[in-house]
């Protein structure tokens, strides 16, 4: 009888002997060396034993024996470590293929696999799908402030060397596909890489580590692109807590500054994921600015090396996420003063200084890289660039946070003061507010009509839809705001709400995070501008939070 195949020789399991590749080989698609046998020609297996006889001092080379080419690492051990968590459950032979095995497919359930399979050669995605999957994403993604917290040179060196961490990997390829594709197909098949891992990422959740961290920041944006809000909101929290045991909310000077950055990205980026949940509620944070000890994002030329906006290139990414600092304070302002019987003697002093903060950002800009943040023509110029998330939404954001700050004390409005701290607001003042909410909603419907005119730009940052709803609510209100008229006719209002609402059907109207406004945009364009004042604790119509819809059942005995 014939020796057993190398592999079932090492792997010390029954061998069927079967001629070209054995069952065992074959079902778990390893390279049999009776293949490697029967492959060779006679003058190749000639040469081979005359190779072997000089390195081995030994010629024998009978029919029944296979070649021995045993390789230098042992075969996979895929009944162990690849079978999927189904099949070990349940004992049953697993098949071991990805992204589902045979045995799940024919069951119709979902197929895990385990942390074991964090080696890169079971990557699920090809290496050149891979390569092109990072190309995309560092084009496309990485501009937008939410996904700036990967190093691109050390990912495609870890992707050439074959070492980047499955997770990582996986969640890279499949946030580029969902965002970027629609190809139903590789949607799914995205899904299922997101899912692979999650389970990788809940079974070292006793391991944190910045690469896990990443991984975990971008899951959770893919589950708020593609409707999972509730997942996203707990996974988020998930992140925040391993961000903080890993100490990334401090300084590590003792760090080279790739690493040091590094960390101090991911720290910001969980702060932004915390903007999409908590809208300015204490209690829906999980990473609070109380807690941050890090300093804003250096340069992106100094970080990734990226010279295409020349030495001159501003830190926008450093000024949006101040000036998202700043909203999150007017925010919390906003719901204090919701719930309070009389006006704090400091109003005017905290208004003021928030006032001042906003001049500061736009100073530093303006006097370090000769670049005006309120200005929608230098923002509109950038088009072409690959940095232009970021120009848009520094400027919509400067634009927009003086908007929330005044909006407050127009009377009538839905985020405005009580009556009682109204009445007791000078008039001049009040008058003040309606003329800054005017010149500054008339800036952002400017900014989105030239984002409009461009309508080749593949997808825009979230954040562009929050501040179209936000300007076109408070457009239609100053449009019809008797005493409004002389700062914003409502001629004006309406064409800048239809530029909104244009803005919103075009790039937002396919994502389950823009459906909540998009009809109530277009109720308030149909006359129907009543709403009810907002209560402290009351969410916001794109708060994900909200559209999560999260459901007490109460104590059940």
């Amino acid at each position: 009888m014939s020796r057993p195949c190398v592999q079932c020789r090492y792997r010390k399991v029954r061998c069927d002997r079967r001629h070209d590749v054995c069952g065992n080989c074959d079902r778990l698609q390893f390279d049999c060396s009776f293949r490697a046998s029967t492959q060779r020609t006679p003058s190749s297996t000639s040469t081979s034993s005359m190779s072997t006889s000089t390195g081995t001092g030994t010629g024998t080379n009978t029919r029944d024996t296979p070649v021995s080419n045993t390789p230098s690492f042992p075969p996979e051990r895929r009944r162990g470590s690849r079978a999927c968590l189904a099949c070990r459950r349940s004992k049953a032979r697993c098949s071991g293929e990805l992204p589902a095995c045979r045995t799940c497919h024919q069951r119709q359930r979902e197929c895990h696999y385990p942390a074991a399979e964090a080696s890169s050669s079971l990557l699920p995605i090809r290496h050149e799908e891979l390569t092109a999957t990072l190309d995309r994403f560092f084009c496309y993604l990485y501009p937008m402030p939410p996904f700036a917290f990967l190093h691109e040179p050390s990912i495609r060196q870890q992707c050439r060397d074959g070492k980047l961490e499955l997770p990582l990997a996986l969640s890279i390829a499949a946030v580029a596909n969902s965002f970027l594709d629609s190809d139903l197909r590789l949607l799914q098949e995205s899904k299922s890489w997101i899912l692979t891992a999650e389970t990788f990422l809940w079974e070292h959740i006793h391991e944190p580590s910045l690469s896990r961290v990443q991984a975990l920041i971008l899951v959770v944006h893919h589950h708020i692109h593609t409707g999972g809000f509730s997942r996203a909101y707990m996974l988020a929290g998930l992140a925040a807590r391993a961000a903080i045991a890993l100490r990334l909310n401090y300084e590590r000077p003792e760090l080279s500054f790739v690493a040091q950055e590094t960390r101090r990205r991911v720290l910001w980026a969980l702060t932004m994921l915390d903007g999409h949940f908590s809208v300015g509620l204490p209690e829906y944070e999980t990473v609070p600015y109380a807690i941050v000890y890090q300093r804003f994002p250096s340069l992106e030329l100094d970080y990734s090396g990226d010279e295409s906006g020349g030495s001159r290139q501003p830190n926008l990414l450093a000024a949006i996420l101040q000036l998202s600092k700043v909203q999150r304070d007017v925010m919390r302002l906003t719901r204090q003063l919701a719930i309070s019987d009389k006006p704090p003697a400091e109003l005017p002093g905290l208004v003021q200084e928030i006032q001042s903060d906003l001049w500061r950002i736009h100073s530093d800009l303006e006097l370090n890289f000769d670049y005006s943040i309120s200005s929608t023509v230098q923002a509109l110029d950038m088009k072409e660039s690959r940095w232009f998330p970021r120009y848009l939404l520094a400027s919509l954001s400067w634009h927009q946070v003086h908007c929330d700050l005044y909006r407050i004390f127009l009377p009538g409005y839905a985020e405005a003061v009580p009556e009682s701290i109204m009445s007791a607001t000078d008039a001049a003042f009040r008058e003040h507010a309606i003329k800054m909410c005017a010149t500054h909603v008339q800036q952002i419907f400017k900014i989105l009509q030239g984002v409009l005119d461009n309508v080749d730009l593949p997808l825009l940052p979230f954040y562009v839809a929050v501040t179209a709803y936000q300007a076109a609510r408070l457009g239609l209100f100053l449009g019809s705001f008797p005493g409004a008229g002389a700062h914003m006719v409502e001629s004006s209002a309406v064409a800048g709400a239809n530029t909104a609402f244009s803005l919103l059907l075009h790039f937002f109207s396919s994502l389950p995070c823009a459906q909540d406004m998009i009809p109530d945009l277009q109720q308030l364009m149909g006359g129907d501008c009543s709403d009810d004042a907002h209560r402290h604790g009351r969410l916001a119509v794109h708060s994900l939070i909200r559209q999560a819809n999260f459901v007490d059942a109460g104590y059940d005995s």
